[in-house]
């Protein structure tokens, strides 16, 4: 439930001033505003004919982090905008709250984490907080992780209700029911690193009040670098049960080589969505779950939903990247996407089919010059290159060119509000 600022800001006040005993205890705040300018000619589907769009949202978050030997707690609120959308003189309630847990360590190995937190893992591939939107993810569960003898260990869970209901539990919202998940990191040696991950999402069946059908995904992350040559690679299966009924067969592989030269860095990889062309007896578009997929598909997010932005048809996505940091506070990255459907499509009532897998090219540019820890600008461009099949499963003109464009500012410095000592 969403309350006003000014309400939370009185709680706030109250938790900075209380008497609090610690023994080396940190108490911080991380105030941050986040505006962002962007300009949108076929951002996320293909241009239309009308006019481009311009706006500026914005991030304004509050973060208090306390921490104390055996404990460690975090409270943030957030307000998300778009300058403008709020008539003057009104006082209209928009301050969420994006994290609130507490964390507790049992002993020196292991720890638990509860309320509402981020998850991140692998590199975003499968959780990530999408920290690229402004609200970003955020999840109400509970987690503990070990550490031990150089293994991390994690297991998570989730259980979502509407209400507090007095009689069953069933879940009318577009969001899973239950989760459960499991994550295992290892260093072998110098150079290699492999995690593993499990992730088990429930969601509520329409025609019964407390039966949930599962989906699962599993698979492996490596991680192999020797000197300026990193290698990455990714193998993922998913099975269980899809919202139609249908038994799920979909599998994710990725590849990737980087090498670093200072002070350029290239990355050259492929990335693959397993799909179908429609109606099968097995479901075999795979989900990409709870990702960050801005970062791995293309900044202009035209397959941000997973299989839903491809018609189930899946993703074949090759790219090469590169990026220049001539001096510690300047980077520039350039990046080239080519997109394709991992299955040609049959053709619906109101949606062609496909004879090309071909979709389209990206390229995404982005300057980054960093004036200190606390303050950061960005600067960024990217154009889409549409072929014909990309008018098969985004509406618009594939012809017409697509463009966007954003400049960004953060300012986000994080401040010792006290420090207390063991008497």
């Amino acid at each position: 439930m969403k309350i006003s600022f000014t309400q939370k800001m009185l709680l706030l006040s109250v938790l900075l001033w209380l008497p609090i005993e610690a023994a080396r205890a940190q108490l911080y705040l991380t105030p941050q505003v986040r505006p962002r300018a962007e300009w949108r000619n076929g951002y996320q589907t293909l241009p239309t004919g009308d006019r481009g769009a311009f706006f500026v949202n914005q991030r304004s978050r509050l973060t208090l982090d306390y921490k104390q030997d055996n404990m460690q707690t975090r409270f943030s609120l957030q307000d998300v905008r778009v300058w403008g959308d709020e008539p003057h003189l009104k006082d209209i309630p928009s301050t969420a709250i994006h994290e609130a847990w507490g964390e507790v360590a049992l002993s020196d190995k292991l720890a638990i984490r509860l309320g509402r937190q981020e998850l991140v893992y692998n590199n975003d591939r499968l959780l990530g907080n999408v920290d690229w939107v402004q609200q970003a993810r955020s999840h109400d569960g509970v987690l503990l992780k070990a550490r031990w003898q150089g293994l991390s260990l994690d297991a998570g869970g989730a259980f979502n209700q509407e209400k507090e209901a007095l009689f069953d539990t069933r879940y009318g919202m577009n969001n899973y029911k239950a989760l459960g998940f499991l994550w295992a990191q290892k260093q072998l040696g110098d150079r290699l690193t492999v995690s593993a991950l499990h992730i088990s999402d429930g969601f509520q069946r329409p025609d019964t009040v407390g039966g949930v059908y599962f989906r699962h995904t599993y698979g492996l992350d490596l991680s192999y670098r020797q000197e300026q040559v990193q290698f990455n690679g990714s193998l993922y299966r998913q099975s269980g049960e899809h919202g139609s009924g249908k038994r799920i067969d979909a599998y994710l592989a990725v590849a990737e080589v980087a090498y670093a030269m200072q002070p350029f860095r290239f990355t050259i990889g492929t990335t693959y969505l397993s799909g179908m062309a429609g109606n099968e007896r097995k479901v075999r578009s795979f989900n990409t779950l709870y990702a960050t997929n801005h970062k791995f598909y293309g900044l202009m997010d035209y397959f941000i939903n997973v299989p839903t932005d491809t018609r189930q048809g899946g993703l074949h996505n090759t790219y090469l990247k590169a990026s220049f940091n001539p001096v510690s506070r300047y980077s520039l990255s350039l990046d080239y996407h080519y997109f394709a459907l991992a299955s040609n499509l049959n053709a619906t009532e109101t949606l062609p089919a496909t004879d090309k897998r071909y979709l389209g090219s990206e390229i995404d540019a982005v300057l980054q010059y960093k004036h200190s820890d606390q303050i950061q600008f960005f600067v960024g461009y990217s154009s889409l290159f549409a072929g014909q099949s990309m008018g098969a499963i985004k509406p618009g003109n594939a012809s017409a060119y697509a463009d966007w464009g954003w400049v960004m500012v953060n300012i986000q410095p994080r401040i010792l509000l006290k420090a207390f000592d063991k008497e």
